[in-house]
Formats: structure tokens, sequence, C-alpha cells
């Protein structure tokens, strides 16, 4: 061993390709919630009621849980993975009515069909996977065809029964709808603007209930 340690260079060099040190590097940027505009934000006071509701709904919905008796839902629900199933049942077709709006199709298009209220008989039928499916199918669906009243009642109610410790996927997933949320909150025009309660109380619950204290309303 001493002979082998003699025969080692008391310093040691590298030779270094630099073609593989001047690498261009990616840097992720953290994205910023939209700045409402003045008036569009709700007062604390309104966001502190608004928490003590939610938390109140949240300690039923515990306690109908651990009871065990749940009431059954008023129809057959899809399977977790059934998104389509679910876009039927929590919309009717009015999907379907507002994709063919857009592709600006001529025909005749079919008697509008309303979709599910999110009953709690239907959301406590739901697992917890299943709820984190359908969060997700809505930020989708929202991306595609923007915010409306339906879809506001349901990402209220799914965001009732989404348990808490959020997983890495669900946070990131609701801090992304709360992103979605605040950006069409900045493109309104008006503060009488009829979807701008439910913006604000979605983006209060993700940032103050779950916790995502850069997305709070000041």
């Amino acid at each position: 061993m001493r002979w082998e340690a003699r025969q080692c260079k008391a310093v040691m060099t590298v030779d270094l390709e630099e073609h593989k040190l001047n690498k261009p590097i990616a840097v992720v940027q953290k994205q910023v919630k939209a700045t409402a505009p003045k008036g569009f934000t709700p007062s604390l006071e309104s966001q502190q009621n608004l928490m003590a509701s939610f938390s109140k709904l949240r300690a039923h919905i515990a306690t109908l849980r651990a009871s065990g008796k749940i009431p059954r839902p008023p129809i057959v629900l899809p399977g977790i993975k059934k998104r389509e199933e679910w876009c039927k049942l929590c919309f009717g077709n009015s999907f379907q009515l507002a994709l063919l709006k857009q592709s600006s199709q001529d025909s005749m298009q079919p008697q509008l069909i309303e979709g599910q209220q999110p009953l709690l008989s239907i959301l406590l039928n739901i697992k917890q996977k299943g709820i984190e499916n359908l969060l997700e199918w809505h930020a989708q669906w929202l991306e595609v065809l923007g915010f409306s009243e339906a879809q506001g009642r349901w990402f209220y109610a799914l965001l009732a029964c989404l348990e808490k410790p959020l997983t890495p996927e669900s946070c990131s997933q609701i801090r992304h709808i709360a992103m979605m949320c605040a950006k069409i909150r900045a493109s309104l025009e008006t503060a009488d603007h009829p979807h701008l309660s439910q913006l604000n109380v979605i983006i209060c619950i993700v940032a103050r209930y779950f916790c995502q204290e850069d997305l709070v309303d000041h």
C-alpha cells in the first residue's frame, strides 16, 4: 500500500471537454398568478367567512364518511377512468355543443341536456382517486372551453371532498386550476361579471385552505 501511495501524484488533473461545459442549461420559471384588476378581489372578511363555511362543509363530509351512512347516488356512476362519461354526467351535452360552436359547424345542433348537480350523494360515492381524476379532467375542460357556472359548482364540491394531506400531484393540479381561474378573472371586463364570485371562491380555497400562500388575494 505504501509503494502504491508513492506512485500517485500529489495533485491530480483532469482534461475537461469544453464543448460539454458550454451546453445551455434549461431554466424553469415559476408561474406567477395573474394580477386582478382593482376591485375584483374579495375583502379579507369575505375570505374569512368563506373559509369558515367551507371548513364547516368539510367537517360535515368527514362526519358522513366516518359514520359509514353514505347515501346512495341517484344515478349509476361511471368508472373512475371513464373521462367522456364523466364529462356527460357533469355537463350533459353542453360540452359537445360548445365544441360544435367553436368549429362553426352549420349543421342543426341537438337540444341542450343539462348535467348533474354535484350532490353529496354522488361525491361521497367517489373514491379519492376518482376525485383527483375529476379535478384533472375539469382542469383540461376548463382550458378547452373556458369557465362556466356549472363547472364552478363542480370545482367547489370536488375541493370540498379532496382529502388532506395533498399528494404532490393533487397540489400541482389545484395550483394549476387556481392559476387558470386567476387568468380568467384578470380578463373580465367588469366586476359585475357573473363568473367573478365563483372564480374568487376557487382561488381563495386553493390559496387559504390548502395553504398555497403565494396565491392569496391581499
